[in-house]
């Protein structure tokens, strides 16, 4: 009896200490939610910065140097968008300030006070600086030029590159005669300089005063026949006058073994022999002259790899490559260009466009006029010989019209399991009564599913939007970066 009622009393115990337990665990919970709720008050409050901001510091400077400068010329990036970033936050301020890369490029124009010229030179350190002159065009400004320059003549040691572009003519003249004529480069890389009229060349650009020049840009009214051997010129662009002597210009870049590309525009004259000029390192070649088939014929390139020709005028491609069978087959890339420009221009025959396919059976990469899809994959079709082929570039095709000759030789070319093209159109001519989207919306639907088809710079009066796969209604050409999908919505007004 005893021992029921001492086990009776400790069942009374236990109950009792476990309602408490029950009560202490109820205050625990409610005290932990109290801290949870706490701890996720003071965490909203917390400010944490912006992804942006929390990149290191290198990451930072290599971003806002590619928005710099990565810019186009016209937008003045090293004056105005520098000076918008360093006012988003005190870090990028600093980081602007103190990243020599930064202000590095220096722009002698009369939009740029002496101060900021300044500035650049003090802040770029030790850094090699590209010194851009443009937009003088009057004497009148040459006392502002001459403070400009002697800011930057000090740290000459330090220039890495050179352009004069988008002056006055005489002006750019009298910079070059009478500013840098003699002056010594000798970290200076690149050269370009556009609008001086030069007879002889210049000085500073020779071996004995910029040692280091690899790449040479003569353009405007260029009257030097000649470059000086020694210099170590790895890029050479020239434009020949009329009276310019092409022989001598070309046997003055035979002791330049180094030479990787040549571009030459213009005219020029009295051009050398047939195959006596040998570039072996040559790799890529652009001549748009007035015939380029002299120049064309007098070299010898056999490791070219890019070609880029201007047609003569009222002459065809057999004209120019006619007479070279097999001398061009380690081409892969081919630029061919009508310097006229025009719908009404002369179109290619199918004569002419079969010679340019046996001059160039190795190509991978084809740039055409609109004007010449007929006589290339139309009927016979000799683009069918490139059998390697990867990519084509149409200029000039006139907004509304569908180069239907191309579509057919895309459909037939489909079944034969080559891999999808990757065809481009750019340069659209743009006629007084051009056509709305519809006209897009037919060039996409006849072209679909033959190749990968990019429109750079299409000219539209009807907005384009982009919409999920999902959506009805949708036009797909596959691209380099997956499907595109286009719908053009004509009730969408914007």
């Amino acid at each position: 009896m005893n021992e029921l009622v001492a086990a009776r009393a400790e069942r009374a115990r236990l109950n009792e200490r476990e309602q408490k337990l029950l009560e202490e665990l109820g205050k625990v919970r409610v005290a932990a939610q109290v801290q949870r709720n706490r701890i996720d008050d003071l965490f909203k409050q917390q400010k944490f910065p912006p992804p942006i901001n929390r990149l290191p510091s290198t990451a930072l400077c290599d971003i806002i140097y590619r928005v710099i400068c990565d810019a186009p010329p016209e937008a003045d990036s090293h004056r105005r968008t520098k000076r918008q970033l360093a006012s988003v936050s005190r870090r990028w301020r600093y980081t602007i300030l103190n990243f020599a890369n930064l202000w590095t490029t220096i722009v002698l124009s009369p939009s740029w006070p002496a101060s900021l010229v300044m500035a650049h030179v003090d802040r770029s350190g030790e850094c090699p600086l590209d010194i851009i002159i443009s937009n003088w065009s009057s004497i009148s400004h040459l006392p502002s030029l001459r403070d400009h320059f002697g800011l930057v003549l000090t740290c000459g040691y330090r220039w890495r590159s050179l352009v004069i572009r988008e002056n006055d003519d005489e002006f750019a003249t009298h910079i070059v005669k009478s500013f840098i004529w003699n002056m010594r480069f000798p970290a200076l890389k690149r050269a370009e300089i556009s609008g001086a009229v030069i007879s002889d060349f210049p000085p500073f650009l020779t071996s004995k005063y910029a040692s280091a020049l690899e790449r040479l840009v003569l353009l405007g009214e260029n009257r030097t026949d000649q470059v000086p051997a020694g210099t170590s010129l790895k890029v050479v662009h020239f434009h020949l006058a009329d009276d310019v002597s092409g022989s001598r210009l070309l046997s003055s870049l035979l002791p330049f073994w180094q030479l990787k590309e040549l571009v030459l525009r213009g005219s020029g004259y009295k051009w050398p022999k047939p195959k006596t000029i040998h570039f072996p390192a040559l790799a890529s070649l652009t001549l748009s002259l007035f015939d380029p088939t002299p120049a064309l014929v007098a070299m010898v390139v056999p490791n070219l790899n890019y070609l880029g020709c201007s047609r003569p005028t009222s002459l065809g491609w057999a004209h120019v490559f006619g007479s070279r069978p097999n001398v061009f087959a380690s081409v892969r890339h081919l630029c061919l260009d009508d310097p006229t420009n025009t719908s009404s221009s002369l179109p290619t025959g199918v004569s002419s466009a079969r010679v340019v396919c046996m001059a160039f059976p190795s190509v991978r990469h084809v740039e055409l006029p609109a004007n010449d899809i007929p006589a290339f994959f139309d009927n016979e079709a000799p683009a069918t010989r490139w059998s390697d082929l990867e990519g084509l570039t149409f200029k000039g095709l006139t907004v509304g019209t569908i180069p239907y000759a191309l579509v057919r030789w895309l459909e037939k070319r489909r079944p034969r399991q080559h891999a999808p093209l990757h065809v481009t159109f750019s340069d659209f001519r743009v006629l007084e009564s051009a056509p709305d989207a519809l006209w897009l919306t037919s060039l996409y639907k006849s072209i679909r599913g033959c190749c990968a088809l990019e429109l750079r710079d299409v000219p539209l009066t009807t907005t384009v939007k982009a919409l999920p796969s999902s959506q009805k209604g949708v036009m797909d050409s596959s691209g380099n970066c997956g499907p595109v999908r286009v719908f053009i919505d004509e009730e969408f007004e914007g």
